[in-house]
C-alpha cells in the first residue's frame, strides 16, 4: 500500500523552522509492508542520517553560490563520497543576542554507519565551516533510520 506523506512532511518542516516556497512542492511516498518476507529483495537496514543546516548569511553580506559549492566540492563530498543530498531552504533561529534572524538555508542529508570516522567527518566539517564563513553555529539534528535499496 502507498501512501501520500505530504501532510506528514509539513509539519515536519514547519517544527524544524524551515520554509519552502509556495512554488515548490514537496512529495514523498513510502511503502508500508506488512509482511517483510513476502518481499526477499526488499533488504533494510539501520543507519545513521544526520541534517546539517548551514545558515548563508554572514557579516559581509550572504554566502555566494560559488563559494557554497566551494565547500561542498572541499570539504564535505571529500568525506561522504558515496553519497548525499543538499536542499535550498529559507530558515529562522534566535542569535545569541535574542534577534530573530531569517537567511537562507543549505540542508545536507547525509545517511552514513554510525562510526566514529563518521562522526569525526560530520564534526570536522561544521568545524570548518564556522572558520569559514565566520558562523555561529551549524545545526546538526540526528537520527536512526530503517533503509533499504
Amino acid at each position: 500500500m502507498k501512501v501520500r506523506l505530504m501532510w506528514y512532511l509539513g509539519w515536519v518542516l514547519l517544527g524544524s523552522v524551515l520554509l519552502f516556497p509556495a512554488s515548490q512542492r514537496l512529495e514523498v511516498q513510502a511503502q508500508f509492508i506488512d509482511n517483510a518476507e513476502d518481499y526477499p529483495n526488499n533488504v533494510s537496514q539501520t543507519l545513521t542520517k544526520d541534517e546539517l543546516y548551514f545558515g548563508l548569511s554572514k557579516q559581509q553580506g550572504t554566502i555566494t553560490e560559488a563559494e557554497w559549492k566551494g565547500f561542498l566540492e572541499e570539504v564535505i563530498t571529500p568525506r561522504f563520497q558515496a553519497g548525499l543530498t543538499v536542499i535550498d531552504a529559507d530558515g529562522q533561529y534566535l542569535n545569541t543576542a535574542g534577534i530573530l534572524t531569517r537567511e537562507q538555508t543549505k540542508l545536507v542529508i547525509l545517511i552514513h554507519s554510525d562510526t566514529p570516522k563518521e562522526k569525526r567527518f560530520i564534526q570536522e566539517i561544521i568545524t570548518q565551516y564556522k572558520q569559514r564563513f565566520n558562523q555561529e553555529s551549524v545545526l546538526r539534528v540526528t537520527s536512526s533510520v530503517a533503509v533499504s535499496f
